[in-house]
């Protein structure tokens, strides 16, 4: 799902950054830890604002990333042009990631699912390209924020089967990840950390 004008304000301008790091990366970086030297993906990239984060705060050794928005994506290549060296960038679906099983130690999801119609089928994924021991950083918006009358007339958001902390986390379990850790603020924000089981 692509963002509407409203949303595209909120997550391209200057704050952004900002407030990803001060809350976002720092619970994540808190309950999961570092993710030193790892081959890791980001799904939703958006700017590539993230994607600078990871390699700051988590100690990525080289990062994949995608948006559905070939417009983003544009601007996430003027922030790490050339897709050479440690940064690769495509337009791509969650549902989709055209990698091998097993490619990645670590995928972080910086408030994506919820704008995936069938977003079980992306944990489906997700837990297919990480390795063994890999991990899953994620944090949401909830189900209370997505179907608030006042948000839902100014952001769009797919209204059905949405999740909570709960119905999140018992998803993750569902597609074979050990949830590790969650957090959550007002039922609004979640953070959840997950495991894919080393075999």
């Amino acid at each position: 799902m692509r963002l509407n004008l409203i949303e595209h304000i909120l997550i391209n301008n200057p704050l952004r950054p900002m407030v990803q790091h001060l809350f976002e990366v720092r619970k994540l970086l808190h309950m999961g830890g570092r993710a030193d030297n790892g081959h890791v993906l980001e799904i939703g990239c958006g700017s590539g604002a993230g994607i600078d984060l990871i390699f700051s705060a988590f100690g990525a050794a080289t990062v994949d990333a995608f948006d559905l928005d070939p417009q983003v994506v544009g601007r996430a290549l003027q922030r790490h042009p050339g897709n050479i060296g440690n940064v690769r960038l495509w337009v791509g679906n969650v549902r989709h990631i055209p990698v091998p099983d097993g490619w990645y130690d670590a995928v972080f999801n910086f408030g994506v699912l919820h704008h995936v119609q069938r977003w079980r089928s992306a944990l489906d994924e997700i837990y297919r390209v990480l390795k063994p021991g890999g991990r899953f950083y994620c944090e949401e918006i909830l189900k209370k924020y997505i179907t608030h009358p006042v948000f839902r007339r100014l952001l769009y958001h797919p209204q059905h089967e949405r999740f909570d902390l709960s119905e999140l986390s018992t998803a993750l379990g569902g597609a074979g990840f050990h949830v590790k850790e969650t957090a959550e603020l007002f039922d609004l924000y979640g953070w959840f950390v997950a495991d894919k089981p080393s075999k």
